[in-house]
């Protein structure tokens, strides 16, 4: 039984593919403005895009996809950072 079972998990698992940092949604719940970049990135783990402003202002970037012979799901956040690094706003 337990390996007809092993069998079916790998079997709809081998269509699955996931892109992207997969970062805690619940984690962006817990940040605060003026947190520095270091802190923010410890938390979500690395970016997946850095924009760089002419004002010395960056906007850091996550995105995770996931897909599935069952269906797909993304999800992304984009954070401001000052010129100085710290963290302007949270989403709500």
């Amino acid at each position: 039984m337990l390996k007809k079972f092993a069998i079916g998990a790998a079997l709809m698992c081998a269509g699955c593919v996931s892109m992207g940092t997969d970062y805690d949604a619940t984690a962006v719940d817990h940040l605060q403005v003026g947190m520095n970049k270091q802190q923010v990135i410890e938390m979500l783990g690395q970016p997946n895009q850095v924009i760089d402003y002419a004002d010395g202002s960056q906007r850091l970037v996550w995105v995770h996809s996931t897909g599935s012979m069952f269906g797909a799901n993304a999800r992304s956040v984009g954070l401001p950072f000052g010129p100085d690094g710290k963290l302007t706003d949270v989403p709500n």
